[in-house]
This record gives C-alpha cells, sequence and structure tokens, in this order.
C-alpha cells in the first residue's frame, strides 16, 4: 500500500489505498466471519478474524484469512477441508465488516473513530461524523502523487464541486486542524488516536509521540509508519527504532502527521 493524500488549510485527508486504485473487498483484522459445510454441522463456526490475519477453523487450524475475498477464503477452505472429509461443499459469509473504520480529528461535531458497513464517500462520512465545526472551509490541495493539482473541496447542493468527493477506503484518517501550524498529528493503530500541542520545548520524537497517545493497539502495522511533513512522505519503522534505540535516531517531529496503518497479516 502506498499513501493517497488530500492536504488542504483546513483539511486533511490522509488515504492508505492498494496500488492501483480500489479493489474487490477483502477480508481483513477484526472482521466476523460465517463458515459452513454442507452436511456437517458439527464444523460450522462464526469466527473473527484475528490481528495476525488469520481465522481458527475446526478440524483444519488457522488459516489465513486476510486480504482473501469472499469467494477466494470459500476455495481455500474447499481445499483444505478436501484432505479431511469426502467433497466439502463450503460456504463464507462476511457477516460484519469491522475493519472499515475511517479516523476523524479535530474540528468535526464527532471527533473519534467511525465504523460503516460499506463503502462511503469524504462527504457521506463527514455528515456520519456530524460534519465540520468550522464555516471556513479553505481549499484543499491534493497530494505530490496526484497529478491534477489543486482542486476544491467538495460542496454539496445543485452546481457543487464534488471532484474531490473520493471514496473512502478502510484506515483512512480525515483530520480537521483547530491551528495546522501548531500541533502534531498522530492517527491510525494507536491507543488514542489525536493532536498533541506542537511546542519546541517539548522536542516531539516519532516514538515519544506514539507514547503520549497510549502506544499502539493490537492491529498495529509498526514497520509501515508513515510520517506526512508537507509533500513528502517519510517512512518509518518503529520496529527498528525500538529494537535498536542506540544505533536508529529517533525521528524529530515538527507540526508532521505520523500514521500508522493496519496489520494486515
Amino acid at each position: 500500500m502506498r499513501p493517497k493524500i488530500v492536504v488542504g488549510c483546513a483539511l486533511v485527508v490522509v488515504c492508505f489505498s492498494p496500488v492501483g486504485g480500489r479493489q474487490r473487498l477483502c477480508h481483513r483484522a477484526a472482521d466476523l466471519i460465517a463458515i459452513s459445510v454442507l452436511d456437517n454441522k458439527d464444523l460450522d463456526t462464526v469466527v473473527n478474524v484475528a490481528p495476525n490475519g488469520k481465522i481458527a477453523v475446526p478440524l483444519v487450524g488457522d488459516v489465513q484469512a486476510a486480504g482473501l475475498t469472499v469467494s477466494e477464503l470459500s476455495q481455500k477452505l474447499t481445499q483444505e477441508y478436501a484432505n479431511k472429509i469426502k467433497a466439502p461443499q463450503v460456504t463464507v459469509t462476511l457477516r460484519e465488516v469491522n475493519s472499515y473504520r475511517i479516523y476523524f480529528v479535530g474540528k468535526v461535531v464527532k471527533p473519534g473513530i467511525l465504523t460503516s458497513k460499506s463503502e462511503v464517500t469524504l462527504l457521506q462520512a463527514l455528515s456520519m461524523a456530524g460534519g465540520i465545526v468550522t464555516e471556513q472551509i479553505s481549499r484543499c490541495l491534493r497530494g505530490a502523487r496526484d497529478p491534477a493539482g489543486p482542486r476544491g473541496f467538495p460542496q454539496a447542493g445543485p452546481g457543487g464541486d464534488l471532484s474531490q468527493n473520493i471514496g473512502m477506503e478502510p484506515d483512512d484518517t480525515v483530520v480537521v486542524p483547530d491551528n495546522p501550524l501548531n500541533v502534531v498529528y498522530v492517527m491510525g493503530e494507536v491507543r488514542t488516536p489525536g493532536m498533541l500541542p506542537f511546542v519546541k520545548e517539548r522536542d516531539w520524537t516519532a516514538l515519544r509521540a506514539v507514547a503520549a497517545v497510549g502506544g499502539f493497539n493490537q492491529f498495529a502495522a509498526r514497520g509501515r509508519a508513515t510520517l506526512l511533513r508537507g509533500k513528502t512522505t517519510i517512512p518509518v519503522d518503529f520496529n527498528s527504532l525500538m529494537r535498536s534505540p542506540e544505533s536508529e535516531k529517533d525521528i524529530p517531529l515538527s507540526r508532521d502527521i505520523l500514521v500508522i496503518p493496519q496489520s494486515l497479516f
């Protein structure tokens, strides 16, 4: 995955989308899956995808589910059960899409984590978060990877400009800053995503900022974090930082956005 960024004076959208655009809906950590094996009721089960991307399946054991569609997982389980029972017919149903989470920070009515059972656009997500508190929405600038250049913030209503009304992906982060010049943002898979006041005396670094928001949660991909500094994207490997602090220099922060994505496996 690589970041797709929309940045502006009033709004920042940090999107981690698969390379090549939107993809088929795949299982991810925390999703609830129902598995049924025809004429084998004892094997029927309902399981959550674990943080490592696997599910525990009766008679078979742990099976990788994250990254697979319903059809692909059905085929995989059919192959696994073929080694145990004769001519298995396996049905997989996605009961709950708990991994479709969008993070809202800053001047929205209901900041925090928004979960959805289906795909939503940026305007729909903002509506679910109660809307933007501020009355002034400055123009947004799409990130350096988007050749389209500057675009306006999506406006609803007749004749409105919806060119920025992008589709949201799981784990996208929407930031509406109170004061974008004096805060450090820590987003994604940490215990309490949010803003940290930027003051020179505090000397925020990547490790200190994560510690200040409660540390990583169980879904964090610590080795694939990203630091957004203006139009520059800097990869951050927290595994290396924490494993060898004496040889790895912690990264100083200055009005940056630090994003920790979800681990798929």
